[in-house]
């Protein structure tokens, strides 16, 4: 690795760092006082990113950038995210050590260091990343079989009523997204990503396919969800399909929610702080479980609508469930959240 003087009497050292999206090489220059300043520099972003590096010198750092570098195209932006997180803020006793000289005892003192401010969650995500990134390199260490992590420390939320959220929303811009998280069972970024093509010619159901993500202040498109059970088709409720057609829009290609990320997400929550409720949008969701459940809704019904690929979140067995039956379940529903709306309509002096 050499240094080339520039004019101002600088020192500069480039490093080829890949190519973009659109196939054109990307080139990272690192700029010091003095030669050695600019190669330590480029030398450290290599290290970090695991650029020209053999894999016996690669840095446990180095290889989890590079397994995160390797699916940038593949993986959701907020898992890329949540992947860069992970690298920055955990495990970081080893993330300077050579992943040809990492041992199983290294990582375990590193989760141990991490277990005072994390969750097991947050650990498990750590040591399943790891794992990932080594086996990528061909180094197979089974961590996830081998590594003792804290045990699960319970966290109860109490979540609000679903008339009083309700209450906070009609009328309001937030009505509409809210609905469809919370009647539909639609993450923000589902919500966010509809457009009014996906609704069916007879306005009887809606297809969930696509995401709007926010991403580090820009809104991106992915016409694929979270997961491959993500992607559905759910019943759409009369009084939603009201509310969608009634707004203006100029083509299906429209997205049927307008509101930015954080206006949505920060507009809902402090609306709902307002009213004494530590409330996210995301917890609408579990809101709509919590509700269909009262309600008598098998968990296997509930599991299909939220679009949740296992049966981790509903603790049950996935089954088919019959058109027929689907219909019974979906008017117990729809008539429920309509009975809720009726009477916040009639407190705030308004009808349909």
């Amino acid at each position: 690795m050499k240094a080339s003087k520039t004019p101002s009497g600088k020192y500069r050292v480039q490093v080829y760092a890949g190519v973009d999206e659109n196939g054109k090489r990307i080139v990272r220059s690192f700029m010091a006082s003095t030669e050695e300043g600019a190669i330590l520099a480029a030398y450290e972003f290599k290290q970090k990113y695991a650029i020209g590096v053999d894999p016996m010198d690669m840095t446990v750092e180095g290889a989890i950038n590079k397994y995160i570098e390797s699916r940038t195209n593949i993986l959701s932006p907020t898992t890329i995210r949540s992947y860069r997180l992970i690298c920055r803020t955990r495990m970081q006793s080893i993330m300077k050590c050579k992943i040809s000289k990492l041992r199983v005892i290294d990582v375990q003192d590193a989760i141990n260091q991490d277990a005072m401010r994390l969750s097991k969650k947050s650990l498990k995500e750590a040591v399943s990343l790891l794992n990932s990134a080594l086996m990528a390199q061909e180094i197979y260490m089974h961590l996830r079989k081998r590594i003792a992590l804290p045990q699960q420390r319970k966290k109860i939320k109490e979540l609000p009523p679903l008339n009083a959220i309700i209450d906070v929303i009609v009328g309001t811009e937030l009505e509409l997204p809210c609905l469809l998280a919370m009647w539909l069972s639609l993450r923000i970024a589902e919500v966010r990503g509809l457009k009014y093509s996906d609704i069916t010619p007879d306005g009887k159901r809606i297809r969930v396919q696509r995401e709007r993500v926010y991403n580090y202040g820009t809104d991106l498109v992915r016409e694929v969800n979270k997961t491959e059970d993500s992607t559905r088709t759910n019943m759409l409720p009369e009084y939603i399909y009201k509310m969608i057609m009634a707004q203006p829009h100029n083509s299906d290609d429209d997205f049927i929610v307008q509101m930015g990320y954080n206006g949505l997400y920060k507009g809902f929550k402090r609306e709902m702080g307002k009213r004494g409720y530590k409330t996210t949008f995301h917890d609408l969701r579990h809101v709509f479980a919590t509700t269909l459940n009262d309600l008598g809704i098998p968990p296997n019904y509930i599991q299909k609508l939220g679009g949740w690929s296992t049966d981790n979140v509903m603790k049950t067995v996935y089954t088919h469930t019959t058109s027929e039956k689907e219909q019974e379940y979906q008017s117990r529903i729809d008539n429920m959240f309509a009975s809720v709306l009726e009477v916040a309509h009639r407190s705030d002096g308004g009808g349909e």
